[in-house]
């Protein structure tokens, strides 16, 4: 993959030179964008539905902002919006947290297929990585529970990314895009290339994408307890990764499509990241390194869609299935010293193989003027394979010891959950909308005959239900105003890590052992809001109440495992998160825009006074933008306020007892150069981190990983 970035860009870059030898005529660049969030969403209703007139908060960025921000991965498009923050560092690994729920509690999906998969750990989501960023025509993060119509795992909420697809039936003609990027922060090159087109019924769209980004330098400064004296060096921050995916369409009529995608990513190299702690003074000489050697996803998704079927039952029909493999290496190495002379050390790697099969038919239904109904069935399997090896080293008692197991933590197993779901909104009044759904689910799960494992651990099954429902509402008030409110169940089913892995932590803080009688996760949350979209203004305030029972939980067994404290996971949390989000954009003249946003978060567990908050309790922060009339060039300057937060999860950090308050600018900046025949290029410029403060994300605090230094991001791109 190193080699082949190079010929990756001079083809980024000689193809829209080529077209532009042989086109004259530009074409009108009808994408650019003033203000920050679109106007319309599917993922709350799974048809176009005004944001305005969404009961659930929807927050939707489309590709223009994409193009805009330079991000590594879609968390970063959503750092300044509210209820939502970031978990992980690095080029690939940073994931979405939303109202403090992150991981497992948040369903990933690509055009409403889920990705999430059942071998995660539950604190580790999915990589949205999967799908390629430079591919997406939109990304909507669905704030709240969603279990009705996505089934488990929508706790949380939803982050649905939606893909360009091919040109429409009419369109005929080839379009495309490329652009190199660069980051100095991390020493990151990337180079994408997409071409799309369409003859008559048939259309197609090809695209790819090769990255290369090194560890970066952390600077110098505080961060509550801890002190920097020097730039630190966050190791396993890059990644070598490449993405590529294939569309085709063939438009059987106007209303009736049949498409194939095809996708994979691959990455190399890719870490959690880690700062030596002997940086901030700690001289314990305790090390935990988490990689990913390599790890490959191949994707191939097959609908067919009809969108005027007419009959009684149904408009609107979709079938889809989709079929994957996630290969994957994951090496840990930890240094445990117990005393200068002595101590433990512990290499380990797992090889899994992860085969994942879905099936989902949806139907959708006008009953009458403003009274719709989507209904449907969805299915997905998980087969999980793997194998495992460790070597465990003791010095420092006498003559060294070696251990060396190749017994595998998890059994090869099988996760299966189907089930069928319907939503219908209807219009009471021209100003009254209300809502309701129901799901039945059934989650299944059984493990295998295993190399390495005894019998006994191999038919081992487990199987539970769920029954969940939504409810909500919308008045127009007039003016533009909106009142809006939603209640709401979902769940989430304890995946395969959570019920069969028995072994030593990824952390190397304890040994994990299987539960194969865990129960669902169950919650129960109130969204009570007001939304106004006017010609130049749209705001929102939302507050939101969500209760989560029989919590999943690590807890302690009172006994040591290979002289490790012994764990497993029970459904003991009674968890409790309330908070109040607002947002506001406003376009004002002589070409400025500004958007604001303000949240908080609070988090208890009612069967415990023990700490669950999980990422920052204040969020506060805005942007203020200028655009030439012309839109030929425009700039934006960004800040981010986290407040302090004390009743949070810290024990051991380095950074003291509460989560330290900072802030965090940047400033971004567009130019649209004279066009090339039909090539329009685009210089793209930001400065990230503009004080060069230190700071790290909530979840990044305990297993201390700051983000990178003040940094310029260059981007040099050719639309035709």
């Amino acid at each position: 993959m190193r080699r082949s970035l190079p010929r990756a860009l001079v083809l980024a870059l000689l193809v829209p030179a080529a077209l532009a030898a042989q086109q004259a005529t530009p074409t009108p660049d009808t994408t650019t964008r003033v203000t920050r969030l679109a106007p319309v969403g599917v993922t709350a209703t799974r048809w176009e539905t005004a944001v305005v007139r969404t009961a659930m908060p929807l927050l939707v960025v489309d590709s223009a902002v994409v193009r805009s921000e330079l991000p590594n991965a879609v968390g970063d498009l959503f750092r300044n919006l509210p209820g939502v923050d970031v978990t992980g560092v690095g080029a690939s690994q940073v994931r979405l947290m939303i109202r403090g729920q992150r991981g497992q509690r948040i369903l990933l999906a690509e055009d409403g297929m889920r990705l999430n998969n059942a071998r995660r750990q539950s604190d580790f989501g999915e990589l949205s990585s999967l799908t390629d960023l430079n591919t997406l025509a939109r990304v909507e993060v669905l704030r709240g529970p969603a279990s009705v119509l996505y089934g488990t795992d929508a706790i949380g909420g939803v982050v649905n990314q939606l893909t360009l697809g091919v040109p429409a039936l009419g369109r005929d003609g080839i379009s495309g895009t490329s652009f190199y990027r660069r980051n100095a922060a991390d020493s990151q090159d990337a180079a994408h290339l997409r071409v799309a087109g369409r003859e008559g019924r048939f259309g197609f769209a090809l695209s790819g994408t090769q990255r290369e980004a090194r560890n970066y330098e952390a600077p110098a400064g505080r961060f509550g307890a801890l002190r920097l004296d020097a730039p630190a060096t966050v190791r396993d921050a890059g990644v070598r990764d490449a993405s590529y995916a294939a569309q085709f369409a063939v438009d059987v009529s106007a209303r009736q499509r049949v498409a194939l995608r095809l996708s994979r990513y691959a990455a190399a190299d890719a870490g959690f990241g880690y700062v030596d702690a002997r940086a901030w003074g700690d001289s314990s000489g305790t090390l935990v390194r988490l990689l990913y050697p390599d790890q490959t996803v191949d994707r191939a998704t097959l609908s067919w869609t009809h969108t005027a079927l007419g009959t009684p039952l149904a408009d609107r029909l979709t079938l889809t299935a989709s079929s994957s493999r996630n290969a994957r290496t994951f090496r840990q190495a930890i240094d445990i010293p117990f005393t200068p002379t002595a101590g433990m050390t512990i290499r380990s790697e797992n090889l899994t193989d992860i085969h994942g099969l879905g099936l989902r038919a949806e139907a959708t239904k006008v009953l009458a003027a403003g009274h719709v109904i989507t209904y449907g069935a969805d299915w997905y399997r998980d087969r999980s394979l793997g194998s495992d090896s460790s070597e465990t080293r003791m010095y420092g008692f006498g003559p060294p010891s070696t251990d060396i197991s190749t017994t595998p933590n998890l059994p090869n197993a099988t996760f299966a959950t189907g089930g069928v779901f319907a939503q219908a909104q209807v219009t009471v009044t021209p100003r009254l909308e209300l809502g309701a759904g129901v799901r039945g689910q059934l989650i299944g799960s059984r493990t295998q005959d295993t190399p390495g494992l005894p019998a006994d651990r191999a038919g081992v099954t487990a199987f539970s239900r769920a029954l969940v429902g939504q409810a909500n509402a919308q008045y127009a008030v007039g003016g533009g105003w909106h009142l809006v409110a939603a209640v709401g169940r979902a769940f989430r089913a304890p995946n395969l890590i959570e019920r069969y892995f028995e072994g030593a932590t990824a952390e190397g803080n304890g040994y994990q052992v299987a539960n194969a009688d865990l129960a669902p996760e169950t919650s129960l949350n109130v969204d009570v809001g007001v939304k106004v979209r006017r010609d130049r203004f749209y705001a929102e305030v939302t507050y939101f109440d969500n209760a989560i029972r029989d919590g999943i939980r690590i807890a302690p067994m009172d006994t040591t495992i290979g002289g490790f404290d012994a764990y497993r996971n029970e459904n003991v949390d009674r968890l409790r998160d309330r908070g109040i989000e607002a947002l506001g954009e406003v376009r004002l003249p002589a070409g400025f825009t500004a958007l604001a946003y303000a949240a908080t978060l609070r988090s208890r567990n009612a069967r415990s006074n023990d700490p669950v908050g999980d990422s920052y309790g204040s969020k506060l922060g805005g942007e203020l933008g200028w655009r030439e009339a012309r839109g030929r060039y425009g700039v934006r300057y960004e800040v981010r306020h986290q407040g302090e937060r004390k009743d949070i999860q810290l024990a051991g950090s380095p950074v003291g007892d509460a989560l330290p308050a900072f802030t965090v600018q940047a400033v971004r900046g567009e130019v649209v150069l004279p066009p090339l025949g039909a090539v329009r290029p685009t210089l793209t410029l930001a400065v990230t981190n503009l004080a060069n403060v230190l700071y790290a994300e909530s979840s990044n605090t305990s297993f201390f990983r700051p983000e990178p230094p003040r940094s310029v991001l260059a981007a040099l791109r050719f639309d035709f």
